[in-house]
């Protein structure tokens, strides 16, 4: 049963997988490769829910810089530090163990 409920969460997110996000907002665990756009204006990206992302890696980069972007968890990881974004091309990669945000690695232009 399982497998069949992992397949079926992979039919229906389809290419959310891939997002570019223009505005705050709260990341589905199928969202997992985001491409900000801060042109607007400033904004926060939140991250899933860490136990509900367990095992799972998510990519942020800030593709176009007219302010920071900003990373941050829902409160329920161990130890979490929010992230800053404060030039185009600048990332983060990060996994959840269920418990912890991990930062797997960064980039800095």
């Amino acid at each position: 049963m399982d497998r069949y409920n992992r397949q079926m969460v992979e039919i229906t997110s389809g290419d959310k997988k891939f997002a570019v996000k223009t505005a705050a907002c709260t990341l589905g665990i199928y969202e997992q490769v985001i491409r900000a756009n801060t042109t607007t204006a400033a904004f926060t990206i939140t991250l899933p829910n860490v136990v509900e992302a367990k095992g799972m890696i998510f990519s942020i980069f800030l593709e176009t810089d007219g302010g920071d972007l900003t990373i941050q968890d829902q409160d329920e990881s161990y130890d979490w530090t929010d992230l800053t974004c404060d030039d185009a091309l600048d990332g983060y990669l990060l996994m959840s163990d269920g418990y912890v945000w991990w930062t797997i690695a960064s980039r800095a232009a």
